[in-house]
């Protein structure tokens, strides 16, 4: 049995079926638990305040843009300055991808997706990674930077740390890294860390950002 505490998640969507079905999904993996639930991101600032959740889904009816807003909203309360956000509506483009990490979402998945994916998305989060299911479109030329790195090209990027690079893009962690690529977890880490060094990259985040203004998917 683990010996960490569970993830406190908060659900912020307008929608009842949809906080319904999520509630009932995450009330399902111990690793987590849902503290409480809102339709109006309103009603969930007081809350978000007294119950420092750690993950925070939010959704709306109007779209990524109001689910942004709305969770940027939540995020500036500084009552849980580690806390993390997940929007309910999956990023269609590359460069949806790069304005949502920009203002400090770590992800955006489709509420409708298997449960065990929604399990993992949270996980992943909570952990500090970045998760956006379905994979969105790729528009290099659309993106706008938002950090500074050389090309994969200038790099000098390895296969290999590429391939670590573009799973990484999608949020999954150094096993289910391991486990598609059929390496040794040492050895993703180790190309991870040296891909990081070479992109200019400090963190995981940063470095899946780099990989979506790039191209780079797995």
């Amino acid at each position: 049995m683990s010996t960490h505490p569970a993830v406190r998640v908060m659900l912020v969507a307008e929608q009842s079926v949809t906080r319904a079905g999520l509630r009932s999904i995450l009330a399902s993996a111990p690793e987590l638990r849902v503290i409480s639930s809102f339709g109006d991101p309103e009603q969930a600032a007081d809350a978000f305040r007294e119950e420092a959740p750690d993950v925070i889904l939010v959704g709306t009816r109007e779209g990524l843009a109001s689910d942004a807003a709305a969770a940027q909203k939540l995020l500036s309360v500084h009552a849980a300055p580690g806390a993390k956000a997940i929007l309910l509506h999956p990023a269609a483009t590359s460069m949806e991808v790069s304005q949502v990490l920009t203002g400090g979402v770590h992800g955006c998945i489709d509420p409708a997706m298997d449960e065990d994916q929604i399990i993992r998305a949270v996980t992943t989060v909570a952990l500090g990674g970045a998760v956006f299911l379905p994979a969105p479109t790729v528009q290099p030329v659309e993106v706008t930077l938002a950090i500074d790195g050389p090309s994969p090209a200038e790099a000098r990027l390895t296969e290999r740390e590429r391939a670590v690079l573009g799973k990484l893009a999608r949020g999954l962690s150094n096993s289910e890294i391991a486990s598609e690529l059929f390496l040794a977890e040492a050895t993703v880490k180790k190309h991870l860390t040296q891909a990081m060094r070479k992109i200019g990259q400090p963190d995981r985040l940063r470095a899946g950002l780099y990989a979506y203004q790039h191209g780079i998917f797995g």
